[in-house]
């Protein structure tokens, strides 16, 4: 799967399964979801549920899984497609990079038949058995050490793998799937990016906040991207429990719940201008939507 800061098709389709699970008010236990599984016949426990809704150390959930749970959180229908799609692309992933891990280097061995030339005279086996091999090998190794530890404090170094890597938005022709290389930024457009989470994705290097509310206790704002034409709702200010939501001329909705500290956003949706979307917070007491446009601050 890849390191947990490594941005990959296994950690957005944590994302999205998540955001199911958060979408509902009140959000249900996982022991609740995980014995609506097994009344589907489908086995698992609260700890590997708990892995499956996990972005930061994603466990690709099993697609019996994926298709259950959108049912069990009564998900739209063009969500599964989108859920499969990644649930297709993280196994692809995960299969990869198995077959690097397991495929021998070329060179490690001799090969079946053939004999190891035997040392000159007076020398010895560098690798060789033995304490004095091991002794050779281990003061070569700190010599590398020693000589890369100087290669890097003599060189300028510059960071080539960050969060904020962008990949070009051109790569994909319009309602291609999401995509993106190992370590880097997912790439979507238009209908794409329904469901997806931003920060795993382009959209959230050139997004802007398009709209903002009127209130005077929180801010709700309308965040869109030009590059992937996707938009979601932000909210800050807020408590525990309280719900961004963003919805279209469609009535396609995208919502989640806050779970804890005073700020939450959705997940994506399509939009080929900001005014197709708003964006709002659904509180306890009234709902506050973004419709006052915004000079395209960033």
């Amino acid at each position: 799967m890849g390191q947990p800061d490594q941005v990959n098709a296994g950690a957005q389709l944590s994302a999205m399964l998540r955001q199911w699970w958060q979408s509902e008010v009140p959000v249900r236990k996982q022991g609740s979801v995980v014995t609506q599984l097994k009344a589907r016949g489908i086995e698992t426990t609260q700890p590997t549920l708990s892995r499956y809704l996990d972005p930061a150390t994603p466990q690709i959930a099993r697609q019996e899984v994926v298709r259950a749970l959108h049912t069990i959180f009564a998900r739209p229908p063009e969500e599964l497609p989108a859920a499969l799609a990644l649930w297709e692309r993280a196994t692809s992933e995960r299969e990869a990079d198995n077959r690097l891990r397991t495929t021998p280097r070329t060179g490690s061995a001799p090969s079946a038949g053939t004999t190891a030339a035997a040392p000159a005279a007076g020398e010895e086996r560098a690798a060789g058995p033995g304490p004095r091999g091991m002794r050779y090998a281990l003061v070569a190794a700190a010599v590398l050490l020693a000589a890369a530890g100087t290669l890097w404090l003599t060189t300028p170094w510059k960071s080539t793998h960050t969060l904020d890597d962008k990949v070009s938005a051109t790569a994909q022709p319009p309602g291609a799937a999401a995509s993106q290389a190992p370590g880097k930024l997912g790439v979507c457009k238009d209908e794409a990016c329904i469901g997806l989470e931003p920060n795993y994705t382009v959209c959230r290097t050139d997004a802007i906040t398009a709209s903002v509310d009127a209130d005077t206790e929180i801010l709700v704002e309308l965040r869109y991207s030009p590059t992937c034409r996707a938009a979601w709702a932000k909210i800050k200010g807020t408590n525990p429990g309280d719900v961004a939501q963003i919805r279209d001329l469609d009535g396609r909705t995208r919502k989640r719940t806050q779970i804890s500290g005073s700020d939450t956003h959705t997940t994506m949706l399509p939009a080929s201008r900001p005014q197709d979307v708003t964006a709002c917070a659904v509180l306890a007491t009234r709902t506050v939507c973004a419709t006052i446009p915004t000079n395209a601050r960033t």
